[in-house]
């Protein structure tokens, strides 16, 4: 009997997160994406599926290098990281590795950049374009300002439901990582914006005789919004602001970012968006600093010599 290979055996450990280790549901699919990276890493010719005996600290070094040399985020290297070595922990488990191949393996870390942001100015012109009433531009509009009036990461956004907001108080009860709730204030305009959204949704429903499943953000045939539709939409709607690589994220970032520039206080912004660490709050200081630095230097007449 031929030895199994990497894929056939990642069902069971995304099964075995679920289970044991109890793992949200965002977090379960970022690493069986992280794990198909991988294993197409192992196959570049698209021959033979790679068994445990490919799955080497070298295979996995060889791997991050090339992330890091592609500009991967470091936080993002650092979870493709994680989630091969709690793959390698699943199959040590089940004997079909001698040894963790990634334990104390260090990759090589990218300089850390700033988060990227867009000009308040140039997104208020976005968020206050006039806006369609068909059902696809409200939901469009109301994605943009949820994210942006929020700070929500999309996964939060996409798993929120209607009994987890409160329009008229204008706050949200967020399930976040580690399936932490948190409660977030709601912008006027996004509360305006949701409730349009709702209402074109019950129309649309109702239109096209589709049963309610109780997710909250639909397609344009009405089924659930998936993530990478989302990232579609939003990059669409921003294109003529960031190009190609704008996303759901950078109006997160734009919301932290922003909250910092007009005076917010620092863990108040951490407790809005989830983080457990003040530190990875602190990468927007960075920001407001830098961007306060361009504007010194721009506008004082002593800022440079001549």
């Amino acid at each position: 009997m031929s030895a199994p290979t990497l894929r056939e055996l990642l069902p069971e450990f995304l099964l075995d997160l679920a289970a044991r280790r109890g793992r949200s549901d965002p977090t379960i699919e970022a690493y069986g994406r992280d794990a198909l990276q991988f294993f197409a890493s192992l196959e570049p010719s698209g021959g033979a599926r790679s068994t445990c005996a490919a799955f080497t600290t070298t295979a996995v070094r060889t791997h991050l290098a090339a992330l890091t040399n592609s500009r991967y985020a470091r936080a993002s290297i650092d979870r493709k990281r994680a989630a091969l070595s709690a793959f390698a922990r699943y199959l040590v488990r089940q004997g079909l590795l001698p040894q963790n191949p990634v334990a104390g393996l260090r990759q090589p870390r990218p300089r850390r950049k700033l988060p990227t942001t867009l000009p308040e100015s140039e997104l208020a012109a976005v968020l206050d374009a006039p806006c369609a009433a068909d059902f696809p531009s409200l939901r469009n509009r109301a994605l943009l300002e949820m994210l942006y009036g929020s700070g929500l990461r999309i996964s939060e956004l996409l798993g929120l439901r209607p009994v987890r907001m409160d329009l008229s108080r204008g706050l949200l009860r967020v399930l976040g990582k580690g399936n932490k709730e948190r409660v977030v204030p709601l912008s006027r305009k996004a509360a305006a914006a949701m409730r349009e959204y709702l209402r074109a949704r019950r129309e649309f429903l109702d239109a096209h005789r589709l049963p309610d499943g109780g997710a909250l953000w639909l397609s344009d045939r009405g089924r659930p919004l998936t993530r990478f539709r989302a990232f579609q939409i939003v990059r669409r709607e921003l294109l003529t602001l960031h190009g190609e690589k704008t996303s759901p994220h950078v109006l997160r970032h734009c919301f932290a970012t922003h909250l910092l520039d007009h005076g917010a206080d620092l863990r108040a912004v951490q407790e809005l968006l989830g983080h457990r660490s003040l530190s990875t709050t602190e990468k927007y200081t960075h920001v407001s600093s830098a961007r306060l630095k361009q504007a010194y230097a721009q506008a004082h007449p002593h800022a440079t010599r001549k």
